[in-house]
């Protein structure tokens, strides 16, 4: 960095060569010295604070710097933080949904064994009422036939349909799984599955972003079952779809 110093020893050694070479050195000259003297003084304090005002200016812009760089690292964790949850809370979905759907299928089994069992308290009382009666076929007054409740004609039982659905969304054949869960809604609309498969067509279409399909299917599922606990799912897949 430039001194004042030697500014002023230069000066005052033209001064005294004046001198010592004889030449009459009035006042003005000397004071044409001085101003040029001071002249020279305040270039060099204007080349200083320029000087301190680049340091200054290069340590804000390594911290900008740096900040923008623990910004993004942040940004970037966050993004990472975000996605694993997001990976998580669809494994928690699946796991509530499977077991939602075997509680459906506990409750199926229940009604089916009340079916069965009224079904037998009706026959013991008929073979009561006519104890010299005998079954068709030539068989004992205490046999009976049992059969469990008749599927919908043509289509395998409710929860091998559904099953077989669920497994093809599950694998990403999401024409599969629309097909079968749109027949297990048709064949069984009045199951405890019967709102999950609407709701899963829904899915199938949005994986394939098919929007308005999605909408219109999670729209029936709004209508035909406004109480059901996916509805307020539904919704929330609807709104996504409009965005």
């Amino acid at each position: 960095m430039l001194r004042k110093s030697p500014i002023r020893f230069h000066g005052l050694l033209a001064l005294a060569a004046l001198v010592s070479a004889g030449a009459c050195v009035s006042g003005s000259d000397i004071d044409g010295l001085h101003r040029q003297m001071n002249d020279i003084e305040n270039e060099i304090k204007a080349l200083e604070r320029r000087s301190s005002s680049k340091e200054e200016v290069s340590r804000l812009n390594t911290n900008v710097s740096q900040q923008n760089e623990q910004l993004l690292k942040s940004n970037a964790d966050t993004g990472v933080r975000l996605n694993e949850l997001a990976t998580k809370m669809e494994r928690l979905e699946a796991k509530l949904e499977d077991t939602n759907r075997r509680l459906s299928q506990l409750s199926q089994q229940i009604a089916e064994t009340q079916g069965i069992l009224a079904r037998l308290g009706a026959s013991a009382g008929t073979s009561s009422a006519s104890p010299g009666a005998s079954p068709p076929g030539g068989g004992s007054a205490d046999a009976t036939v049992v059969r469990a409740p008749a599927t919908s004609a043509g289509h395998p039982p409710p929860a091998e349909l559904y099953d077989t659905a669920y497994s093809d969304y599950t694998k990403g054949r999401y024409p599969l799984a629309i097909s079968g869960f749109q027949e297990y809604v048709a064949a069984y609309p009045n199951t405890d599955l019967s709102d999950n498969a609407q709701y899963w067509i829904g899915e199938c279409y949005y994986a394939q972003k098919k929007w308005p399909d999605a909408i219109a299917a999670f729209d029936k599922l709004g209508k035909q079952w406004p109480k059901s606990d996916k509805a307020a799912a539904g919704l929330l897949k609807k709104a996504y779809c409009l965005a």
